[in-house]
């Protein structure tokens, strides 16, 4: 796997520098390699190798060349900078010696109290989703190919298939790298809660309709079954993901400091599954009223089933009579 960086490390870091202002200038980057090999690897798990090699081959490029995407390398390798430097800075926090781990203080410097680096942390951890989040934009708007990979369809086969269709019921910035993450959870409860009310061949045809835009699709109910997927899935999400992939201030109706910063007093409660028990509530609501969409859809084609005639001879008919 080739690196988004030169492979002469006084280059790199320069390169590294350049991503990432706030770093000082000594950094070096062999220090950081390993962690930026690791941080690559999650970002080709995200966008898939096609696309991340399509970037290499655009860094190759010699910088005189005009057709070279500096665009599609800087989105790739920011949050490859973010996360590899969120991976290292734990343990550059600390000396390791042959006497153990040490605070080595220096003239003038001072040692960060704990909430200073923990809010740091979450401000790196956020940094990275950013960046990630640009980067499938980008790669939306811009790369043909993108389209094509496994990774890009992972949402289109879904009820809810954008984040402004999510966004109907429970803001998330427009965020494609969060709708990315919540769909296994946005899968799950097609299968498992909407597909035993609707029924195996109303669902298919539903997943039809959706696709080709149909006339017929009956968008009341459409519009109930993304309600129940996003609250459902926004339940199983916090069960398992981090806070700061939401935007910052969306879940402060449920979530206190105590989720980010390590309080020395424990919680009172679990915020995490507080928060899910309530988008529970709302997606029990709206799975009851798609059952009751689908029982008035049962009764109208009750409705018109035409009665069925015992006399093959329409003259037999008065003989009822």
């Amino acid at each position: 796997m080739k690196l988004l960086f030169n492979s002469d490390d006084k280059l790199a870091s320069a390169e590294l520098k350049w991503l990432l202002g706030f770093l000082d200038l000594d950094l070096k980057f062999a220090n950081v390699r390993s962690k930026i090999i690791t941080a690559t690897n999650d970002v080709i798990n995200l966008i898939g190798i096609t696309t991340y090699n399509l970037a290499v081959a655009e860094y190759e490029k010699p910088d005189a060349d005009e057709t070279k995407n500096t665009d599609l390398i800087f989105n790739v390798r920011n949050p490859i900078a973010i996360q590899g430097y969120r991976k290292y800075a734990p343990h550059n926090d600390l000396s390791h010696t042959n006497q153990g781990r040490i605070n080595r203080l220096e003239d003038k410097q001072k040692t960060p109290f704990e909430w200073m680096i923990e809010k740091d942390n979450a401000a790196l951890e956020r940094s990275y989703y950013e960046a990630l989040d640009d980067l499938i934009k980008y790669l939306d708007e811009n790369i043909a190919t993108w389209k094509e990979t496994s990774q890009y369809k992972l949402t289109h086969n879904l009820f809810i298939r954008t984040a402004n269709d999510f966004d109907q019921f429970f803001p998330i910035g427009n965020s494609r790298l969060l709708l990315l993450k919540l769909a296994p959870g946005i899968r799950q409860t097609e299968n498992n809660d909407i597909k035993p009310r609707v029924g195996k061949e109303l669902f298919d045809t539903l997943k039809i309709q959706l696709k080709e835009a149909s006339e017929d699709l009956n968008e009341d109910l459409l519009y109930k079954i993304r309600e129940a997927c996003a609250y459902k899935a926004l339940a199983w999400a916090m069960r398992r993901l981090s806070v700061q992939l939401f935007p910052e201030g969306v879940l402060q109706g449920f979530v206190s400091d105590r989720m980010t910063m390590k309080a020395k007093k424990p919680a009172e409660f679990n915020e995490a599954y507080s928060a899910a028990h309530y988008f529970d509530i709302d997606a029990q609501k709206a799975f009851s009223d798609i059952e009751s969409i689908i029982t008035k859809i049962n009764l109208q084609v009750d409705e018109v089933i035409e009665p069925i005639s015992f006399y093959t001879n329409p003259d037999d008919q008065h003989l009822s009579t």
